[in-house]
């Protein structure tokens, strides 16, 4: 069995549902710096000296409970920086993510191989050209079936390893669902004002930069469990008729 099958192998052990492979030059040219004032994303050559491979690692989320954050303004470890503010930032879908990814960093350095986790790459543009999905109308991955219920981490490794096919086609077709789901109108095809997102505003509670009536949707639609957490906004996603939990049930 090749390198890159055994990875596969090892990845849907851990529980992940979609894996693919690419290389750091097949990711060229996708955006990276400060996005949006919103996310720094960075390039594989960044995050890893002589990478030779990217593995994007797809987990099911569920359950909303995945979206759940904590925040902390005193904490100094593992800051979270945005022009406005700086905060510690733990995010329960990226805690799972890390902790099922690290077995398959074990894995390639027990190869012989330097490998490392990475949240830091374009990783929904990344997964398009691994072949795990196409982007969506409501901006995040869509699988062919999970849809956008997928979350995302990357492996990076200078194991040479077979590349997968960039995936080609569109999942969305001519629904808007998702575009008429959202609460704020934040959404356009394939486009976000980030400054309407229900997400951006949860995640920034002072910022100037999002318009009084999202906050007041804000504060009347976020469920926020303790004062330091809150779910993240999922609308645009359960509104997509891909891969809806009812749907996974009846095909198992």
């Amino acid at each position: 069995m090749k390198l890159a099958e055994q990875i596969k192998k090892q990845a849907t052990d851990a529980g992940f549902v979609c894996v693919g492979i690419t290389s750091p030059e097949m990711l060229r040219g996708l955006p990276h710096g400060w996005i949006g004032n919103v996310i720094s994303l960075r390039s594989p050559e960044e995050e890893l000296k002589n990478v030779n491979s990217v593995i994007l690692l797809g987990y099911y989320a569920w359950d909303k409970s995945f979206n759940l954050a904590v925040d902390s303004n005193y904490l100094e470890d593992r800051k979270h920086f945005t022009p406005e503010v700086s905060l510690e930032r733990f995010q329960l879908y990226y805690e799972v993510l890390k902790n099922k990814a690290w077995k398959i960093v074990e894995y390639l350095i027990k190869k012989g191989h330097d490998a490392r986790l990475s949240l830091n790459i374009p990783l929904k543009t990344s997964a398009v050209k691994c072949g795990i999905g196409s982007q969506g109308k409501n901006t995040l991955l869509i699988t062919p079936k999970y849809g956008p219920r997928i979350r995302l981490i990357a492996v990076l490794t200078t194991a040479i390893l077979s590349i997968d096919e960039e995936f080609k086609g569109n999942l969305c077709g001519d629904c808007k669902k998702c575009i008429s789901a959202c609460p704020t109108k934040a959404l356009e095809p394939y486009k976000i004002k980030i400054n309407r997102c229900l997400v951006y505003a949860a995640e920034q509670p002072n910022s100037r930069n999002v318009p009084e009536d999202v906050r007041k949707i804000e504060q009347k639609l976020t469920q926020r469990p303790t004062t330091n957490s809150y779910v993240e906004c999922t609308i645009c996603l359960e509104a997509c008729p891909i891969g809806r939990l009812s749907k996974l049930k009846r095909s198992t």
